[in-house]
């Protein structure tokens, strides 16, 4: 049996969330390298990273096609 056959579609919350956390991501990454970066950016990057990561990984494991 082909594993395609077993994956769910992300319904659109679960894909908007996914795009959430990609951008926020993203904006934390410009903002460590514009002139003026806040103390802590490094950490704040390390758990929207994460965040991302696990929440991918959860849908992953629940059988959800990314």
């Amino acid at each position: 049996m082909d594993n395609d056959d077993n994956e769910k579609e992300l319904s659109t919350w679960m894909r908007a969330h996914v795009t959430w956390l990609k951008q926020q991501v993203n904006n934390l990454k410009d903002i460590k390298n514009s002139r003026e970066k806040p103390s802590g950016i490094d950490r704040e990057i390390f758990a929207a990273e994460m965040e991302l990561t696990d929440y991918v990984k959860m849908l992953r494991e629940h059988g959800y096609k990314i």
